[in-house]
């Protein structure tokens, strides 16, 4: 298996690593007034790693307004979201969004890419990588 070797303290850091390159080619854009925040950077990051393994998946914007990570989740997705979060915890982020891939259910794999989201970032924001938005 190619991604044994691989932890997520790793691939959190590569996606720390990800997260600063876009920001800094966001901020040389002259179009662009104001950097979007560190979430929706990161929110691109990870549907662009999602898409490597399912193309024809595109990425919905984010959520105007969030309370919770499973607030406006239907309640027969959230424990298999769960599932599918321990897992890229546990093994790999690979792992993690080839099994939501293999469920080949759009609903799914949005909650899953918006929850993931969500624990990346406070996982980011506990090691003091990102500041958190006011």
């Amino acid at each position: 298996m190619s991604e044994a070797g691989v932890t997520i303290e790793q691939e959190i850091a590569q996606l720390e690593k990800q997260l600063q390159e876009k920001k800094a080619n966001l901020e040389q854009q002259p179009e662009q007034k104001e950097s979007p925040p560190d979430k929706e950077i990161l929110r691109e990051v990870v549907g662009e790693k999602i898409q490597q393994n399912a193309p024809a998946y595109i990425p919905k914007p984010a959520p105007q307004t969030q309370t919770d990570d499973t607030g406006s989740i239907p309640a027969e997705l959230k424990d298999k979201i769960q599932e599918l979060v321990n897992l890229v915890f546990q093994n790999s982020l690979d792992q993690g969004i080839k099994q939501a891939i293999k469920s080949d259910n759009p609903a799914l794999i949005d909650a899953f890419h918006d929850v993931l989201v969500d624990q990346l970032y406070d996982a980011l924001l506990e090691r003091k990588k990102l500041e958190s938005v006011k």
